[in-house]
């Protein structure tokens, strides 16, 4: 097994990074979620459940096409895992693959930057 992960780039220091990193973005956003609580009197929501409803939200708030909700999606889903979804994120990975951030861009009509700013600020919204 650690021979096949070493081949694919996996190694041991480069899992052990991805992990300490992944933790410090769980770790960074309790601390945001505990500020928040303290400050506001916001409950304190998991993570993901705050990604869960703004995605929601975002989603009710116009009319999207299917190809652009199941977008969404995706997006949300990286958030969760990556706390900070931007640019530079569209151009790795699976988002890379499907044509990065231009082609997602004009997917969204040139406003994937706004909807991307708007989504963040619904995550850190007042729940009611």
């Amino acid at each position: 097994m650690r021979l096949l992960l070493d081949s694919q780039d996996f190694s041991e220091i480069n899992l052990r990074t991805a992990w300490r990193e992944a933790t410090n973005h769980d770790i960074a956003a309790s601390i945001i979620g505990h500020i928040r609580r303290a400050a506001l009197g916001d409950p304190l929501l998991p993570y993901s459940e705050r990604v869960d409803r703004a995605l929601r939200k975002i989603l009710g708030s116009r009319p999207w096409t299917q190809p652009q909700r199941g977008w969404l999606g995706r997006i949300a889903n990286q958030i969760k895992s990556e706390v900070v979804v931007d640019r530079a994120s569209f151009e790795q990975g699976a988002f890379k693959t499907d044509g990065g951030f231009k082609r997602l861009n004009r997917t969204f009509g040139g406003k994937l930057p706004e909807i991307l700013a708007e989504l963040q600020d619904e995550i850190w919204q007042q729940a009611v």
